[in-house]
């Protein structure tokens, strides 16, 4: 035998030890080892109840501030916490998606990436460093070739290598998100606002000055002050004046419920800029060419990856609570338990 001291769950606001005098053990089968004990895993210092402790206080606490509430090391507190998230992970490969949303989000300076897949009627499924083809590629090959039939809608931005990758794994029907064309036509008149300013005497920068989010804003949710405030800039540059119907046009268009409606006022609205010859917005009808399909295909599913953004916000707050996210792997298992 030999001696362990196991930390357990505190009792009366003190901290609690067991003493356990363990026995290896001597098998007729030539098997030799130590008991086995419910209460504890393999190996553990601590009992599987006060493990499951720590992991509910990491889920909503920092490493940090779980320390100090448990009485233990922050990294004591990162390990437990790693191992019960382990676990979970392997029930969410259980997942069986029809439709999927891909997105990038940035988990550090220097363009490092990660890329996070979403079961649109669910959560977070798989998260992966890198925005290539080839890590869209191994999700596909980690979820097998039988779930990949299965999906039948991708929703992503105009991101080319997601796309060649959805594309050779699946026979999905790829949606951009009309999130992310409206960000392309927001780009556009904020260019257009810039030079413009640029280009105005000292009295037309004084109206223009600090109008940046009135301009870019759907006009149907200012408050009518606001729409006054905008109106009075409005009708001193016509250039802009110009700039901002078409952006409102193009962002109308998305709007709308029926698909067939939808697409003639896209090509209607393209002819207008081809009239006007914004040259700003014409790169923009090159773009929409070039992904025609998948816009069309906004049109018939209706679907976004708006949910992705509440989603980004949750992994911010992950950051924000340090949870040693140098260790790359724990952080992507952070992701999964808070959005998967």
């Amino acid at each position: 035998t030999y001696t362990r001291i196991i930390r357990d769950l505190d009792l009366c606001g003190k901290k609690c030890y067991l003493i356990l005098e363990t026995c290896h053990v001597r098998c007729s089968c030539g098997y030799y080892g130590v008991e086995k004990l419910d209460f504890l895993d393999k190996y553990a210092r601590c009992t599987k109840r006060f493990a499951e402790y720590v992991a509910m206080l990491c889920e909503k606490m920092s490493l940090k501030d779980v320390a100090e509430v448990a009485g233990i090391n922050w990294k004591t507190a990162k390990r437990i916490d790693k191992q019960a998230l382990q676990k979970l992970v392997k029930d969410l490969k259980k997942a069986k998606p029809n439709r999927i949303g891909v997105d990038e989000i940035a988990y550090a300076k220097g363009h490092k990436y990660l890329t996070i897949v979403r079961d649109l009627d669910g959560g977070v499924i798989w998260v992966k460093e890198g925005r290539s083809k080839e890590v869209l590629d191994q999700f596909f090959e980690e979820l097998g070739i039988k779930k990949c039939k299965r999906i039948k809608v991708a929703v992503i931005d105009m991101w080319d290598p997601y796309i060649k990758s959805i594309k050779e794994n699946t026979k999905a029907e790829i949606v951009f998100d009309k999130f992310h064309v409206a960000k392309k036509i927001n780009e556009v008149i904020d260019c257009i606002r810039k030079k413009e300013f640029a280009r105005a005497d000292a009295e037309e920068r004084k109206l223009m000055k600090h109008k940046r989010f009135l301009i870019l804003s759907r006009r149907k949710n200012l408050e009518p002050e606001e729409k006054e405030t905008l109106d009075t800039l409005m009708k001193q540059n016509n250039t802009l004046y110009v700039a901002y119907l078409l952006k409102e046009q193009g962002l109308d268009i998305f709007d709308e419920d029926n698909p067939i409606s939808g697409i003639a006022r896209l090509y209607k609205w393209m002819e207008n800029i081809v009239t006007v010859g914004i040259e700003e917005f014409e790169k923009v009808i090159g773009t929409i060419k070039n992904y025609f399909y998948g816009i069309v295909n906004y049109f018939k599913y209706q679907i976004t990856n708006a949910a992705s953004e509440g989603f980004n916000t949750k992994i911010t707050v992950i950051k924000r609570r340090a949870y040693g996210f140098k260790d790359l792997e724990y952080f992507k298992l952070k992701i999964l338990q808070s959005c998967g």
